[in-house]
């Protein structure tokens, strides 16, 4: 019931970004309003996920994961698709891949190295689990078409359209900004405190559902995944997330 209700605010935050992407020449105004909205949304998807993170005894957890096996939590098709609206498709390669494609605009190429694909192989053999297997049997084809469709409508574009006055205004910047930081470094980082607290052990980590390698595909700082690194610093490229988990994990 819990990850229905993410669902649900999933749903919400895409209607704000579809209303953002089909406005001809929006107003900075209602640009940052709807990301405003979004970031309200995902205010309220990181609070809660204490339910998760400490709803549980760590008996009723193990069984609860057991009866999902091998479901994993990167299969939610609406957050990919929050992903794809946010930023250029770019921005969702893994990091060793980034520059090698940094040129490449069949959005079907960058697909094949999408970030998230990390976060399903099995950490044995470093092959496709069964679930990404049957995940981008499903999806794949909506994910490409949608990439297609936000070449040029997703937020950063969107924003790209702006005066360069409006573009510098501290209210839009700061909205690009918290999304930025509710998608790449909150979201993951709270998954990544409930996945600490159930399967972190001191002799050996259990494996996420499905064998995947949750050390390395949740923590920000490994990811380094940026949807508009031009509007942070130098030193915020560096240290990306590392403030957020330090407070976090105090």
């Amino acid at each position: 019931m819990y990850h229905q209700i993410n669902e649900l605010l999933f749903k919400m935050i895409l209607w704000e970004m579809g209303q953002i992407s089909h406005t001809e020449n929006i107003e900075p105004k209602k640009f940052s309003m709807h990301l405003m909205r979004i970031s309200r949304y995902f205010d309220m998807l990181s609070d809660s996920f204490d339910v998760m993170g400490e709803g549980m005894e760590l008996e009723q957890y193990m069984k609860f994961r057991d009866t999902l096996t091998p479901a994993s939590g990167f299969q939610s098709a609406q957050y990919r698709e929050i992903e794809i609206f946010s930023t250029d498709f770019i921005n969702l390669v893994s990091k060793d891949q980034r520059e090698a494609l940094k040129q490449e605009k069949d959005i079907e190429i960058l697909f094949e190295h999408i970030y998230w694909k990390a976060g399903a192989t099995e950490v044995a053999t470093g092959k496709k689990t069964l679930t990404l297997i049957q995940f981008e049997a499903k999806y794949k084809n909506k994910f490409i078409e949608l990439g297609e469709f936000c070449r040029n409508k997703n937020l950063w574009q969107v924003y790209l359209r702006l005066t360069e006055e409006d573009q510098n205004d501290p209210q839009v910047k700061e909205a690009l900004r918290q999304n930025d930081i509710n998608v790449n470094v909150n979201w993951p980082l709270a998954h990544y405190k409930s996945a600490v607290r159930y399967l972190a052990r001191q002799d050996k980590d259990v494996a996420a559902t499905g064998g995947t390698n949750w050390q390395k595909y949740l923590p920000p700082r490994f990811q380094k995944r940026i949807f508009y690194p031009l509007l942070w610093s130098t030193e915020e490229h560096e240290n990306w997330g590392k403030s957020w988990v330090e407070n976090a994990l105090k």
